[in-house]
């Protein structure tokens, strides 16, 4: 039977890559570019996509990178695709005043630039961590492991000064605290947005009483994240034990719900993990989310050594019909498609535009416009003005 080829769709091939990894003979590439989290490599159509190489099942891959001159190309035995490697960002380099390296404090996945402030995830601490997690946390939560104001705003700095307009993401582990961590993340939240003209979007958990989704919005987060990981109830339950008993699926669902209320279309969203239940089930996570205004974001689980949750991932053929399914679901409720975008661990709705609709219909005007600089900060104006005038329209009235 003949091999099915993923070449001549970026965004299959994405997918693809991100399941299978990709073989790197060249260790001058692989000793460059090859980080803890894998190549990031820009496909065809401007897609970004973060890759494995490290891991074992990497080895098993049909695809290759080859260089071609100056130039490189993915092959997978039967054809080839052009390809280019995403530079290191010089800022990893550099360090803070107080000697702290900037590459520990934040990462960068395409258009974000990711930073936990503290690496601490009580979960742990408690013995019901999520079983997927890959250590991506502190396992003992040790308090000095917070780094400080001071040090996450020289580093903003440095990305920004480099990159020009990255999106930064604040993401925190499980807190008991009743602002679902946004108490913790609001010095780092005002600071940075003191400083810098830059979009925000924060990873929290959903917050006890609704006033603190008013609350992030109104202290300057453009977009907030409660990710349910896992629509089916059951298999929440199962594999997400300190969710499921110390926040609940249902307060999950209820605070998106609200903050899709507060915060403008397309900047609420909710990862459902592609592979750690049936397909049927996460495309009616997706039905349920994008009929209350959340964007579903769709990483892909891989069973690496440190994870303990052994699942024998999905393959792409049927993986496709559950990301097709959330382009479909997007567009037909009308989500703003324009804010997650141009992310390399995930492959988002706007890249799926071309699989879904045809070829060459991948990109549009207005899908390159939202990439540029410009277009980013065309967009941080427009949210600040909505901010001014949603916050001093609802003064008052939070957690209603």
């Amino acid at each position: 039977m003949k091999k099915k080829s993923y070449l001549d769709n970026p965004a299959t091939l994405k997918i693809d890559l991100m399941l299978r990894g990709l073989r790197i003979a060249d260790p001058l590439v692989k000793a460059w570019a090859c980080g803890a989290t894998g190549i990031d490599i820009m496909l065809p159509g401007r897609t970004i996509a973060n890759i494995p190489c490290s891991e074992g099942f990497t080895a098993a891959s049909p695809y290759a990178i080859r260089k071609r001159g100056e130039r490189y190309a993915i092959t997978d035995g039967t054809g080839e695709v052009e390809v280019s490697l995403v530079p290191r960002p010089k800022f990893y380099d550099g360090k803070t005043s107080t000697g702290v390296s900037f590459s520990k404090i934040a990462q960068v996945h395409g258009s974000l630039l990711v930073i936990t402030p503290s690496p601490a995830c009580e979960f742990f601490n408690a013995k019901v961590e999520c079983r997927y997690c890959a250590g991506n946390f502190d396992r003992t939560g040790k308090e000095d492991a917070v780094y400080t104001v001071e040090d996450v705003v020289e580093t903003v700095g440095a990305a920004i000064a480099e990159l020009g307009s990255p999106v930064v993401y604040l993401s925190i582990g499980f807190s008991r605290d009743p602002s679902g961590g946004m108490e913790f993340l609001r010095p780092y939240l005002q600071a940075i947005k003191r400083h810098y003209n830059c979009l925000t979007a924060v990873e929290a958990l959903p917050p006890k009483d609704n006033h603190w989704i008013d609350e992030t919005y109104a202290m300057g987060a453009d977009s907030a994240l409660y990710n349910v990981e896992i629509y089916d109830e059951e298999l929440f339950k199962i594999i997400c034990p300190g969710r499921a008993t110390l926040i609940g699926r249902k307060r999950y669902l209820d605070a998106l719900e609200y903050a899709a209320k507060i915060f403008p279309s397309g900047t609420v969203s909710s990862h459902l993990i592609v592979g750690l239940e049936p397909p049927g089930s996460t495309c009616q996570g997706i039905d349920f989310l994008t009929g209350i205004g959340v964007v579903p974001v769709l990483p892909i689980y891989r069973p690496t050594t440190n994870k303990a949750l052994r699942i024998d991932p999905l393959t792409t053929e049927i993986i496709i019909p559950v990301y097709k399914h959330l382009y479909k679901a997007v567009k037909t409720k009308g989500i703003n498609l324009n804010w997650v975008r141009d992310l390399s661990m995930v492959t988002t709705p706007v890249e799926l535009k071309g699989l879904v609709e045809g070829a060459g219909k991948n990109v549009s005007l207005v899908d390159t416009f939202y990439g540029t600089r410009l277009g980013k900060k065309a967009a941080w104006g427009m949210s600040t003005l909505r901010r001014k005038l949603r916050v001093k329209g609802t003064h008052g009235q939070s957690g209603h």
